[in-house]
């Protein structure tokens, strides 16, 4: 909004006026200038400082999320180590071939030559299980 001058008035119209009117415009203008320049440095600058913060924050989510598979890869690792060790003895056992015959006989009913079978309640089957379920037991004991 320009400013209204009085009608009643005169502007004097000399050298020096005119520099001076001159010169307050020079520097208007410079000063439009240098706002123009701050305004558009503080916007690039706000624009690289949004940038990376989305970057740091992008990167600091996938880490979290790599935490949690790893943490959930060491725990299936865990787990898998276990069940492999169970199997590790379980094949030392069937390399045993009186187990592998009483293991038979067991569950299976199988029999020597000559020999007859009477199945009880409190079968043999079931001892056999419970020696195997208390072997694991000690070796997820062990590895706790």
């Amino acid at each position: 909004m320009k400013k209204q001058e009085p009608t009643n008035v005169a502007r004097l119209q000399n050298e020096y006026t005119k520099s001076k009117t001159l010169q307050a415009h020079r520097e208007q203008k410079k000063k439009r200038k240098m706002r123009m320049r701050v305004t558009i440095i503080l916007l690039i600058g706000s624009f690289v400082i949004l940038f990376f913060s989305l970057k740091i924050f992008l990167n600091i989510q996938s880490i979290s999320k790599m935490e949690t598979e790893k943490k959930q890869a060491e725990m299936t690792l865990k787990e898998t180590r276990k069940e492999q060790e169970l199997l590790r003895i379980q094949v030392k056992r069937l390399e045993d071939e009186d187990y592998v015959a009483k293991l038979a006989r067991s569950q299976y009913y199988l029999s020597k030559d000559n020999e007859i079978i009477f199945s009880f309640p409190e079968d043999n089957a079931a001892k056999v299980i419970e020696e195997v379920k208390q072997k694991e037991a000690k070796v997820r004991k062990s590895d706790s």
